[in-house]
């Protein structure tokens, strides 16, 4: 989900969120305690004015300077800290009086002088948003993490006090039960609807003792997800394992390269750091052969926020469960899963889960097919062990070679940073119409010297559709995973707005001058979070509200997107080896696809644990919930196999922990994924096949361009002619019907 993973980017109905790949997301999303009623709809993401160039060059001023080409982009190179605080107070009163001016509007109240001028209110509190977000996801320190703590509480209770605005509200329900409501189009009734709607399920109805309980709620749950996120990245930053040359038996030579720059830029010279990143810690326990050592890094990994430290987060966990089901019973809601779910396609928890436990029997089951393979190779081998969670990766490598003839390292030679790059400008370039122009002259300030930035423009036009940002590499204070986010999305109703798209991700960095090589389904995520910023950059909505969508639904798009990266055209063009510059041979195209649905087990059950967890959290009697145990407790009920672990365990869980994006809506990977895999039928069914024209134009319209302009569902039969059926999701990971 932006300091992509506080709760902001939901309140103000932005696309500003974050995701990874299919069934296996890496990161904490977007949270979002409450959303706004209004406002000028993102984040970090509102059209700025234009601003005097030269004036910005004697003072940074984060709530005015986004300066320079492209319409005004965020001036990263002059960022400074010392003033984000007293931007945000600016910010925060400049949008109160813009609230006021429309409370006071003598006038009876219509959509152009209630709803559209609150979608432009906030533009400048946006503008310094963009910074605080980048702070807290990419560059992050104790200082910003101080700052952040203090000012998290006040940013929630600042856009309570809209949410809980009596009189503003007046004026959303006069719009939405007056007579012009039937007059306004589609689009206008539906922001209207909405706005409507955010009223009440986040408090605005409520008055007196409840509405002061209510947002003092909120002002606690920001300080709680601070504390919750600034715990995890203490772990992921402290908890480094160093190895010696002696130890490193197994693993590539380009993880050994990379390790050993790591160590260095840590103070570790001649030796091999193993971060407490997912991106370090998972080839690590692929390849090892130390397997005392990949238990050390398994643990350290898998007990974030949960060592009974000064960083353990199972109490804060127990605090934001209690608070929420008290929020919501303020609103007349049985638990928080269900108010969660009102607004969402599931509608219900008990929708959610039918669908969840039909794919968990069967993604189970095959857990324990793949266990007993690698079991049986253990045993072949003399091992003399039982397969533990820190064996899985290792084992299930030497199986997929066994069954498939099939290594992931051969695989990763073709799989250059460079290259994925140029592929998906290219499929952009083919399905959407997009040319990706490198801007190097410096005009478009970065944050970081890691960061390219690019042109984007419509290649039949040339128009200028916005820029894309693009972060890669893995450092201190930047948070782990990988997510999409902008810092400014389209918006036509006072003047079409360009975007300003960006992808961040964690892999490590190489020695000078070695190129970048990924994993498949490090790969598969670079196209997941490239498909966010599509999304982003496909968008033609008027109004900044209508950007943004559903949480089970924004993630289909993405997961789409992934599908191209195993085309021929993209495996014949850019999958070429980075020793010969040779194209990935056949054979090797072949055995991929006859292993496409090898280890689906691991990969579904171990997200599937983590979504049914979050929705049992989020409807248990939160009274004296000690989260360990529930978590142990209920895997036990569900038949969790031993020999894996939830993707993300509650003491870590930052999807739903550091913020509310995904809190009793982790499921949503999997419900979009049952969309992904029809539509993926639907271009295999084509005469074109994935690059068909037909269906990526009607693709881009209904499913892309449309954002949340109409009902996802609708969308989506207009796209497909149909609902989506969960046979082609259960076909795609080679599960029985």
């Amino acid at each position: 989900m932006t300091r992509t993973r506080t709760f902001l980017s939901f309140i103000l109905g932005s696309t500003m969120m974050t995701a990874c790949a299919g069934v296996t997301p890496d990161v904490a999303e977007a949270g979002d305690p409450v959303e706004l009623a209004g406002g000028s709809g993102t984040s970090s993401e509102a059209a700025p004015e234009a601003v005097d160039e030269a004036a910005a060059e004697a003072a940074w001023s984060p709530g005015d300077v986004f300066t320079g080409p492209y319409g005004g982009v965020p001036a990263f190179d002059k960022m400074d800290i010392a003033l984000i605080e007293p931007a945000l107070e600016q910010g925060m009163t400049a949008q109160r009086a813009e609230i006021d001016a429309i409370t006071a509007n003598p006038d009876a109240p219509t959509f152009e002088n209630t709803i559209a001028a609150m979608e432009d209110t906030g533009r400048q509190l946006n503008r310094v948003l963009t910074y605080y977000y980048l702070w807290g996801s990419n560059l992050s320190s104790p200082e910003f993490r101080e700052i952040e703590t203090r000012m998290d509480p006040e940013i929630q209770a600042f856009y309570d006090s809209i949410n809980q605005d009596q009189a503003l509200f007046a004026r959303v329900d006069a719009v939405r039960k007056g007579a012009e409501y039937d007059t306004l189009a589609p689009d206008q009734q539906r922001l209207t609807e909405i706005i409507h709607q955010r009223f009440t399920r986040n408090g605005g109805t409520l008055t007196g003792e409840k509405a002061e309980q209510f947002a003092a709620i909120n002002k606690e749950l920001a300080g709680l997800y601070a504390e919750f996120s600034g715990n995890l990245l203490a772990d992921e930053e402290g908890w480094v394992t160093y190895l010696t040359p002696e130890q490193t038996s197994g693993l590539p030579d380009s993880y050994l390269s990379s390790a050993a720059a790591a160590a260095e830029a840590l103070g570790k010279p001649g030796m091999y750091a193993v971060r407490n990143t997912r991106s370090s810690m998972d080839p690590f326990l692929t390849f090892s052969t130390e397997r005392d050592l990949r238990e050390q890094v398994w643990r350290n990994y898998y007990n974030r926020g949960d060592n009974g430290d000064a960083h353990d987060n199972n109490a804060i966990i127990a605090k934001i469960l209690k608070l929420r089901d008290e929020r919501v019973e303020l609103l007349g809601y049985d638990n928080f899963a269900a108010w969660r779910l009102e607004d969402r396609m599931a509608k219900t928890p008990d929708r959610a889960f039918d669908l969840m436990l039909q794919v968990w029997k069967a993604s189970v089951a095959r857990v324990h097919e793949e266990v007993a393979d690698m079991q049986a190779l253990a045993d072949a081998e003399g091992a003399d062990i039982k397969i533990e969670p820190w064996d899985y990766r290792f084992y299930a490598e030497k199986v997929r070679k066994a069954k498939y003839d099939l290594n992931s390292q051969e695989v990763k030679q073709y799989l250059q940073l460079d290259n994925l790059r140029l592929a998906m400008f290219d499929v952009a370039g083919q399905l959407f119409g997009f040319e990706f122009v490198p801007i190097t002259d410096g005009s478009v300030p970065v944050f970081h010297p890691d960061v390219t930035v690019y042109e984007v423009n419509d290649k039949a036009t040339g128009r200028n559709v916005g820029l894309w940002y693009f972060d890669p590499f893995a450092r201190d204070g930047k948070r782990s995973g990988a997510w999409a986010t902008t810092y400014r999305s389209h918006e036509s109703f006072r003047g079409e707005k360009n975007v300003l798209a960006a992808n961040n991700s964690n892999f490590v960095k190489p020695a000078p001058g070695e190129p970048v090589l990924l994993s498949w389904d490090d790969s598969e995520t670079m196209f997941h979070e490239f498909g966010h910023a599509l999304h982003y950059l496909s968008l033609q909505v008027a109004y900044p509200d209508l950007t943004g969508g559903l949480r089970d639904y924004t993630e289909f798009q993405s997961q789409l997107l992934e599908r191209w990266l195993s085309t021929d055209h993209v495996i014949d063009t850019y999958l070429v080896s980075a020793e010969t510059g040779e194209p990935m041979p056949e054979e090797l195209v072949e055995k991929i696809r006859k292993a496409s649905t090898f280890n689906q087990g691991f990969a579904t059950t171990e997200y599937l644990a983590s979504a049914l967890i979050d929705m049992k959290l989020h409807m248990a009697d939160p009274d004296g919930l000690d989260p360990d145990k529930f978590e142990r407790e209920t895997l036990d009920e569900l038949g969790m196999p031993s020999e894996l672990v939830m993707r993300h365990r509650t003491p870590q869980f930052g999807h739903i922990f550091s913020g509310e994006g995904y809190a009793a809506g982790y499921y949503g990977y999997i419900w979009a994924d049952v969309l992904t895999s029809d539509a993926a039928e639907a271009f295999a069914e084509a005469s074109g096949g994935f690059y068909d024209q037909d269906v990526a134009s009607a693709m881009v319209k209904y499913l892309f361009a449309a954002g949340n302009s109409m009902d996802p569902a609708e969308a989506y039969r207009l796209f497909r002619g149909r609902d989506a059926e969960i046979g082609a999701l259960m076909r795609d990971r080679g599960f029985a019907e």
